[in-house]
């Protein structure tokens, strides 16, 4: 992988050498001498004024202050990081953004470091919540191992106590169990405290048929899939159904139960889904005037950047969705080119034919997490449908919106 400029460097380089180098963001890679013919891994780091960084790593070490007696007379070197004597070449990139930054060096990192790029980038898995469909009962509980096994995954979450909030609440509108056991169904087990309390069908003293329950997680699926639209929607019908009766006392027990599913819903961050449904647009200030930058997120998946010029004053102007269109296509084609081989066929969705499908890098999802969560969050995220349509002409506003921001924020500087 390689940045887009390489500059040469060596240890007789003036200060007007630093000079050629933008004051912008960017990030860069000090390419090092090695005592022998294997080449040293680079030097990899970002920063938001790139001439003035490489000056303080590349530039003459200062003289420290003398120190001990006035007859001794030696100075003390600054102990700040110098590479100037081991350097030998330059490479960098300017970014538009934080985003596009962050998504460079992890990129980097994991070419040239990629034993160990998780823990120079302070990477974790995010929090999740996984629905275990290779147990006969399946449960719902929060994780932060990812792993093809057939297992459906939502999220990310903000926090792992954020996914346990969340599924401690939604998991009291339904029947499934809670219990981490392994289960062999039989009449002489005590049971728990949910299924005294009627929260929970009981597979354990075989409370329920295999069907039953299976029809439960049925139920705990449409719910996650449609963002609670499915429950929603029956109970509505419920409510409707009591009211033309006039049997409001039970059309007001509807509506507090409608109202419970609301409040449950909130607990649900927005971008916390279907994993293989997770997609959507990032937009971000581009790396040069008048230009934005797409990310895609397919199926949780992150790819990018592409550019887009909204420079108006050209010879052909090509329209925008139709420039967009294009972009987002050869994001397409970079994804299809980057397809992680080790796909396999995913099992049986409740008895379901599912098509083969893989899950996405956990440090995407780690990183979309740590970007959608923050509190300095910048640029706009644009979920998608389902079927993945793309909503130019809100993208088209989001672009302008973006472009407008940082006109604004040029101004002030």
């Amino acid at each position: 992988m390689a940045l887009q400029i390489s500059v040469p460097f060596g240890p007789s380089a003036q200060r007007s050498f630093f000079e050629v180098f933008p004051s912008r963001p960017a990030v860069f890679a000090l390419f090092l001498k090695g005592p022998t013919d294997a080449e040293p891994l680079p030097y990899l780091s970002r920063a938001t004024d790139l001439r003035r960084r490489l000056t303080h790593l590349l530039d003459q070490p200062a003289l420290g202050k003398p120190i001990g007696s006035p007859d001794r007379g030696f100075t003390a070197r600054s102990k700040r990081l110098n590479l100037r004597e081991v350097t030998r070449r330059i490479d960098y990139q300017c970014v538009g953004s934080n985003f596009e930054a962050r998504w460079l060096l992890y990129r980097l990192n994991r070419f040239y470091y990629p034993q160990n790029y998780q823990q120079r980038l302070h990477l974790k898995p995010p929090a999740l919540l996984k629905l275990n469909l290779n147990n006969p009962f399946p449960r719902c509980y929060p994780t932060r191992r990812l792993s093809n096994d057939g297992s459906l995954y939502y999220g990310p979450f903000p926090s792992r106590a954020a996914a346990e909030s969340f599924a401690a609440e939604f998991l009291d509108l339904f029947k499934i169990r809670r219990c981490v056991e392994d289960l062999n169904p039989n009449p002489a087990h005590p049971g728990c405290i949910y299924s005294q309390m009627h929260m929970c069908l009981a597979p354990c003293f075989q409370g329920c048929t295999d069907d039953e329950y299976k029809l439960e997680v049925g139920r705990v699926v449409s719910f996650l899939d449609s963002e609670g639209q499915s429950l929603v929607r029956v109970l509505e019908a419920e409510r409707a159904q009591a009211s033309a009766v006039l049997d409001f006392e039970q059309a007001t027990k509807v509506h507090r139960k409608i109202e419970k599913v609301h409040a449950v819903l909130r607990l649900k961050p927005g971008l916390a889904r279907n994993l293989t449904e997770l997609n959507a647009m990032i937009v971000q200030r581009g790396r040069e005037p008048k230009t934005v930058a797409f990310f895609r997120v397919s199926g949780g998946a992150l790819r990018g950047p592409v550019m887009l010029s909204l420079e108006e004053k050209v010879s052909s102007p090509i329209p925008l969705d139709h420039q967009i269109r294009t972009l987002l296509e050869s994001l397409e084609a970079e994804g299809r080119l980057e397809r992680p081989p080790e796909s396999d066929p995913a099992p049986d969705r409740l008895d379901a034919t599912a098509e083969a499908s893989s899950l996405p890098p956990w440090e995407h999802l780690s990183f979309l997490a740590r970007w959608y969560y923050s509190s300095f969050r910048e640029g706009e995220l644009v979920m998608l449908a389902r079927n993945q349509e793309i909503p130019h002409a809100r993208l088209i506003r989001v672009c302008r919106k973006i472009l407008a921001a940082g006109q604004e924020e040029g101004g002030k500087q």
